[in-house]
């Protein structure tokens, strides 16, 4: 089973995923991609190694990094490595990586060579100072918002392309690879990937343009294994070596037996340790994210502020995650202990168990991970969907929730909520030409211009404008963390019974909604009577969802 974890590092944490037992391999992605492109290395080394697949400071969900400045160098990448190795307790282990990888995997060798016992690389670029000009001033363009989304799918074809073309840029008959189209799923991973890089989706790219391989092959002292198969567009590289590396073997190896040939070459009889338990993850102020597991799946949750401050669990809306809520963290995390968990079936949690789960189950998950992390006596808010969870799970467990903010509350009639069933959600599966993500894309802005937002009438128009496109590019990528499996917690929430619920539950509890909610009126209509309240929030005011959670 491939486990997912965090590991906290100076200025940051670093994502990973860690499968099998014995002797420790870390292995490293290509750019810009993230540790889920290593899935076939993980499946098959795991059955001889523990490995651990990093995802490289600043793409996946792996943090930037906090050393090197604008343009970091492969060795600051390679520092990182290390660091990850000693906050995990490797003293040795076997390093390995492909493309960009290969390089920063080299890096960490050459700076640390009485720890790594080998060194696999797989496809390793050695470039002339002309190609190196050539691509640094073309390979990796910035990925510029536009409020049609067509930036989308330019990310989408670029992708496409870098399996068609090398370089990418290049679509001449000449330059075309020798090369099968991953499967749509897979080429939507490393789409997202793409997108999700952080600051810059180039900056690995452009180190490893940069990076002198063959003066660390002179430097380097760990017995290594070079091989790239025919298909490779590094495979010509192995001929451009020309560099005295006594302790490195090159291989050219088939495209067929390329899998086969790389986990081949990982020494198995080397007697290093086996690689010890995980190290749990610490919130010690600032932010955090670790993964907590229940009964009800694996909830990835976001920990921000004070330790030993007062607690407060956020529940997002759908489709989102915890950084949905960024700018309201950044503001509560200064009084608040602030725990946001991603839903299940959302960001970067796991789906919900069955195909028809409702808001009962999202808040027992809930509660299974305040128990987990010791916390009761909170505030509770929730926005929409969340709205909809934290009240259940304060009728759950009054035991852990102190009080409850719901802000914008869905109340639906019967006909309605019937239409929304059979019309709202979408397909998020992947197409051919990314189709897929301008219908994300073009979802998310109907939403802030009609409710709902596939009748697109004068009658159903919101008073609103749509996000400026930077803006509306995170809302998109919130969607896109939660692919297909978004809809659950929106039928859940189209499902629950607010009315009934707040009749039931036992805690003060503060509805509230904005004007220009498409849930405000609903949200009045069912308020107003025991322990429930309703406020009407003002931005301009400075009633906002920060000043809703401290009324209560």
């Amino acid at each position: 089973m491939i486990e997912r974890h965090y590991v906290s590092l100076p200025g940051g944490q670093l994502h990973y995923l860690r499968a099998g037992a014995g002797a420790p391999v870390i292995v490293l992605h290509s750019s810009p991609m993230s540790s889920a492109c290593m899935t076939p290395w993980i499946e098959r080394l795991a059955a001889s190694f523990t490995v651990y697949a990093l995802d490289t400071a600043g793409y996946g969900q792996s943090d930037p990094l906090p050393y090197g400045g604008a343009d970091p160098e492969i060795a600051d990448y390679g520092r990182r490595v290390l660091e990850f190795a000693d906050a995990v307790g490797l003293e040795r282990f076997m390093l390995a990586g492909t493309h960009t990888g290969s390089k920063i995997a080299l890096s960490a060798a050459v700076q640390a060579p009485e720890r790594v016992a080998q060194l696999v690389m797989d496809g390793l670029g050695l470039y002339t100072v002309e190609e190196m000009a050539e691509q640094l001033e073309h390979y990796t363009p910035p990925i510029e918002p536009v409020w049609h989304g067509g930036h989308l799918t330019e990310a989408w074809h670029r992708m496409r392309n870098m399996w068609t073309f090398w370089p990418w840029y290049r679509q001449e008959a000449g330059r075309r690879l020798d090369e099968s189209m991953p499967a749509l799923a897979d080429l939507h991973q490393m789409t997202f990937d793409m997108l999700r890089a952080r600051p810059d989706w180039g900056l690995a790219y452009r180190a490893a343009f940069r990076y002198d391989a063959r003066a660390a092959l002179r430097d380097l002292r760990v017995p290594a294994v070079l091989l790239a198969k025919h298909a490779d567009p590094l495979h010509e590289h192995l001929d451009r070596l020309r560099v005295e590396a006594p302790t490195m073997e090159v291989r050219s190896v088939d495209n067929a037996t390329h899998l086969d040939d790389l986990v081949a070459a990982f020494d198995r009889g080397l007697g290093l340790a086996d690689a010890p338990p995980p190290p749990p993850v610490e919130h010690r102020g600032g932010t955090t994210r670790t993964y907590v597991r229940t009964e009800h799946g694996v909830s990835h949750v976001r920990l921000d502020g004070d330790p030993a401050a007062p607690p407060l669990l956020l529940v997002h809306g759908s489709p989102g995650s915890a950084d949905s809520f960024e700018a309201l963290i950044g503001e509560l995390a200064r009084d608040h202990l602030v725990v946001s968990p991603d839903t299940l079936g959302n960001g970067y949690s796991s789906a919900p168990r069955g195909e028809d789960p409702r808001i009962e189950e999202f808040a027992a998950a809930g509660a299974a991970v305040l128990d987990a992390l010791g916390l009761a006596g909170v505030t509770a808010y929730g926005s929409h969907t969340g709205a909809c969870i934290a009240l259940e799970l304060a009728c759950q467990r009054p035991d852990l929730v102190a009080s409850v903010v719901a802000d914008g509350l869905p109340v639906l009639g019967e006909e309605e909520r019937a239409d929304l069933l059979e019309n709202y959600f979408i397909s998020m599966e992947p197409e051919r030409h990314g189709e897929h993500l301008l219908r994300a894309w073009h979802t998310i802005r109907d939403v802030q211009l009609f409710w709902p937002w596939y009748r697109q009438t004068a009658a159903t128009a919101r008073p609103t404008a749509p996000s400026q496109p930077a803006h509306l590019h995170r809302l998109v990528m919130e969607f896109l963390k939660s692919g297909p499996t978004y809809r659950h917690s929106y039928r859940a929430a189209f499902l629950f019974d607010s009315r009934e619920r707040l009749a039931a539950v036992s805690v003060p509890t503060l509805v509230c909604a904005a004007p220009e909610d498409m849930l405000r009126k609903g949200s009045e209509e069912v308020s107003g009577e025991g322990r429930v309240r309703f406020v009407e929030l003002d931005h301009a005011a400075g009633r906002d969802a920060a000043w809703a959670v401290r009324q209560a």
